[in-house]
């Protein structure tokens, strides 16, 4: 719909015939360049949307991204410290078992000897004065198995609260029973599952944030291409921006062979004329004889780097010199500035029609329809 839209429109303004008397069809054509301008204005408008909502959908998208991975590494880190924390645990339990049968097997050994001491001092004290040296040292021996008694015992009980902090440290590391109380502390395996919810959820965002992404995308190449289509074009923008540059064309011819008058003369046309962004001429083989000549921003500068250029292979100078008047290109994106642009070539001829050389100059389409 809008493609034939435009077609009727472009057909209705691009003729370059001679002007037929007034009447409906011309008020007809003007109404359909106005609304072709309105459309293209709307159009540039649109497509300098497009990029920024495509940048912004891709800074969205990043920030999900990295989102889900510090939420996925989190969820990673959680797991193994469950993991870690199960097998220290066991491992506890293993050795706490080792260290308690241990424990029990010295008892024994305590318990047999102190038996074993008791006998012993029986017979001491019936051998009576040769039994007494030996008696003394059953003695000892009776004592050694009493405080080996009392530290086993007394390791013992350390090794049973040594076992219920380790029951607690294991519960920590387990999830929470069904039925347990609200209140009570959350377990590695608990906060474990929140962080891998959480982990979920970044991924859903990213997911959408993708989404996002690529219909910015989408909408960016939308808005170029009606962007373009309308570019194609020849409406009331157009032919103001080629009566501009057909203005400068007998200074240009006047000033020829004159480098620094040229250079000055463009510079003051563009000044004047914000919409241009970029201006060049060439002599009659193409070649380029003065700066290129660049405004931003309010300011021209000169880049000696076009000087001396052969431009006769491109096509807006091979189309300008073939025609009379101003000519120019369809819209496209410029590599330079990434605007929208088109170019206006003028072909500068002497009294006889010889060519004497080929003016260009860049347009910005968006400070053109919105000027």
């Amino acid at each position: 719909m809008l493609s034939m839209l435009l077609r009727r429109q472009g057909r209705a303004v691009s003729a370059r015939t001679a002007p037929a008397p007034a009447g409906p069809a011309d008020a007809a054509a003007a109404a359909a360049g106005t609304d072709l301008g309105r459309i293209a204005q709307d159009a540039v408008q649109l497509a300098a949307v497009g990029p920024q909502l495509a940048s912004f959908a891709g800074e969205v998208e990043k920030q999900a991204r990295s989102q889900a991975d510090r939420a996925a590494a989190m969820a990673r880190a959680m797991e193994r410290l469950a993991a870690d924390l199960h097998a220290a645990v066991a491992e506890l339990r293993s050795s706490s078992g080792q260290v308690g049968r241990a424990l029990e097997t010295v008892g024994q050994i305590a318990d047999h000897t102190r038996i074993l001491s008791i006998n012993a001092s029986i017979e001491a004290a019936r051998a009576g004065e040769q039994g007494r040296a030996f008696g003394v040292i059953v003695d000892e021996v009776k004592q050694l198995a009493d405080r080996t008694g009392r530290t086993t015992l007394d390791i013992g009980a350390r090794m049973g609260e040594f076992a219920a902090n380790l029951g607690r440290v294991d519960a920590v590391t387990q999830a929470r029973p069904a039925g347990a109380e609200a209140g009570a502390g959350l377990t590695v395996a608990d906060v474990n599952q929140q962080v891998r919810g959480i982990a979920e959820s970044a991924g859903y965002q990213l997911t959408n944030a993708e989404s996002v992404h690529a219909m910015g995308d989408q909408i960016r190449a939308l808005t170029e291409s009606l962007l373009l289509a309308v570019g194609k074009f020849r409406f009331e923008a157009h032919a103001r921006a080629r009566g501009a540059v057909e203005e400068l064309v007998p200074g240009l011819v006047a000033g020829l062979g004159e480098r620094a008058r040229l250079e000055t003369l463009i510079e003051e046309w563009l000044r004047a004329r914000p919409w241009f962004e970029l201006a060049y001429l060439t002599d009659a083989d193409g070649r380029q004889v003065v700066d290129n000549l660049r405004q931003r921003g309010g300011r021209v500068t000169h880049d000696p780097g076009g000087f001396g250029r052969d431009w006769s292979a491109r096509p807006w100078y091979r189309v300008a010199r073939a025609q009379p008047g101003a000519c120019a290109t369809d819209v496209y994106r410029s590599s330079a500035t990434g605007d929208f642009c088109f170019t206006v070539a003028v072909a500068l001829r002497d009294g006889r029609g010889g060519l004497l050389g080929v003016f260009g100059s860049d347009v910005n389409f968006l400070r053109l329809v919105s000027g």
